[in-house]
């Protein structure tokens, strides 16, 4: 991987309470677990976003909703959790560029057919094969590591 032409950091957040964000700088991804609280959401963003020009970050949220299927407890809290990215982000004065799962997804080849539990272990696997460096991926960080990948990989085709 290499730096893109125009944002010396791309961030890429799995935005459910199991979730991480992952950051792309100097050819490197980082992968964090999605903090507990939004103070610690806030407080991890800005430390990520560090003294880099907020026009120089590339934010990407995966963007998704609750479905019929989902509690409506579960469904709300996902959404606490959306919202409060957002906040952050525009807190920090970053824009967000939702991207839909099966589009992120799509670009690494995941295939359609999977259920949820090996469609997880393929992402998983996918996000080890591209970052080999990274000591420890989990079913937590791989979304957020591979959104961001998905993220550095479209603005290097537009560039």
């Amino acid at each position: 991987m290499t730096k893109t032409n125009y944002h010396s950091k791309v961030i890429g957040i799995d935005p459910g309470k199991s979730g991480g964000i992952s950051v792309i700088e100097d050819g490197k991804v980082t992968a964090y677990k999605c903090p507990k609280t939004v103070e610690d959401m806030a407080v991890l963003f800005s430390i990520i976003c560090g003294d880099t020009p907020k026009n120089n970050i590339y934010a990407t949220m995966e963007r998704v909703w609750a479905r019929p299927s989902n509690a409506s407890r579960s469904a709300f809290a996902y959404g606490v959790n959306y919202g409060s990215w957002l906040g952050v982000m525009a807190s920090n004065e970053v824009d967000c560029n939702p991207v839909l799962p099966i589009t992120w997804m799509q670009h690494f080849g995941c295939p359609k057919a999977l259920k949820k539990d090996n469609r997880k272990r393929w992402l998983k696997d996918k996000a080890k094969e591209l970052c080999p460096y990274i000591k420890r991926v989990t079913l937590i960080t791989a979304d957020s590591i591979l959104i961001a990948i998905y993220a550095e990989d479209i603005l290097k085709e537009s560039n």
